[in-house]
């Protein structure tokens, strides 16, 4: 929607009224608000993007690097995503420093009119979470079935992450209202094989109960248990939710994963907003892939005899640092004399000295608050 067309309106009340009707909630529709914004009043503006959130709807920020949407305005506006136009991939910095904005808002960060395979790498290189164009699918009222997905480029370096956040991983999922019937939750997930549970939702979209498809068709198909079940509330076969809130990290879904018992370990978990309301659902196989990954890229940056982070790790750390905005200090330690240790004592002796050297940390200094540590290469010379 164009952006003063929303600020004429003031705010979609009858698509509101139309996506509950429909049996959908608002906060599964993201409104894209597109250029131009030059001659729209920007208070009208952000109280119609108000009152979308407050209807539950999500908002996109459209056009954004080649249109003329100002910085502050897209600050203000706080979207949940951020569309960049395919030009900006020439200037891949300007994409890098968008990431960082968007981090900082806890927007996502997309990349539109994305056509070829280069373009596509130079995307992900840069920061890019998700991506659009025909490269993937052509614009089609309905979707294809078979969407082409290009490798990453091997010639390309991915742009350093830190912890990995639960926002790459979030994926849709099926909600249904808290009062639906086992008839009715079983109707949604014997027509959709693919569906892996259903979250049961008040009309605020806090999940109230969590079922899981295994346990509830089998629930559903013992003896009697159509007839029991079938006309009463699909609550009564659920359990409670597990959530995290968009910000958490992996790290923090996978302790919530551990709380539950061994029989909740495929069940999905919840994440919400500030709000409480359900934005998508995390599979732990997808959290386990991911971190196994990055946990085999951090190994092969380390020195093979000492363990210790080498040259290679030590530079896209600061790398990382720099991008994020942190402030931090580097300090480079010289043993002195190392190459006698070795002479003498062996070099089994002298990879056990950098490692004792790397583990010991700097004592507090007089007047200064904090503690320093020192992550320690060693070359063999």
């Amino acid at each position: 929607m164009f952006a003063g067309t929303l600020a004429d309106l003031g705010g979609l009340q009858p698509l509101h009224d139309a996506v509950r009707e429909a049996g959908r909630l608002p906060w599964e529709v993201t409104l894209d608000v597109c250029p131009p914004y030059t001659h729209v009043p920007r208070r009208a503006l952000l109280d119609a993007v108000a009152r979308l959130r407050r209807q539950g709807f999500r908002v996109c920020a459209d056009g954004v690097g080649d249109g003329d949407a100002p910085l502050r305005l897209l600050t203000d506006l706080a979207p949940d995503l951020v569309k960049l136009d395919a030009s900006l991939l020439a200037r891949p910095a300007a994409v890098r420093a968008m990431r960082v904005l968007c981090e900082e808002s806890g927007a996502l960060l997309a990349v539109e009119g994305v056509e070829t395979e280069a373009q596509y790498a130079v995307a992900r290189a840069a920061g890019a979470q998700w991506a659009q164009g025909e490269l993937f699918a052509p614009p089609a009222r309905l979707p294809t079935v078979d969407v082409h997905v290009p490798p990453g480029s091997p010639g390309l370096v991915p742009a350093p992450r830190s912890e990995p956040s639960v926002r790459q991983f979030v994926r849709p999922t099926a909600l249904l209202p808290a009062t639906a019937s086992a008839g009715r939750v079983r109707a949604l997930l014997t027509g959709s094989p693919d569906v892996s549970g259903v979250l049961l939702v008040d009309r605020d979209g806090v999940p109230v109960r969590s079922v899981h498809r295994s346990r509830f068709l089998l629930s559903m198909s013992g003896r009697y248990g159509h007839a029991l079940y079938a006309d009463r509330p699909a609550a009564r076969l659920g359990d409670p939710p597990r959530t995290v809130g968009v910000d958490a990290t992996a790290w923090e879904v996978l302790d919530v994963v551990a709380v539950g018992g061994p029989d909740r370990t495929s069940d999905g978990v919840a994440v919400v907003d500030a709000r409480g309301r359900c934005v998508g659902v995390v599979r732990l196989a997808d959290l386990v892939r991911a971190l196994a990954e990055s946990r085999v890229e951090e190994a092969a940056g380390l020195n093979p005899l000492t363990r210790l982070p080498g040259s290679d790790a030590i530079t896209a750390e600061v790398d990382r640092r720099i991008a994020a905005g942190r402030p931090f200090a580097l300090s480079r330690l010289d043993v002195d004399r190392f190459k006698q240790v070795n002479d003498g004592a062996g070099f089994a002796a002298g990879d056990e000295l950098i490692r004792a050297v790397g583990r010991a940390p700097f004592g507090r200094r007089p007047g200064r608050a904090g503690w320093g540590t020192s992550a320690v290469t060693a070359s063999w010379c």
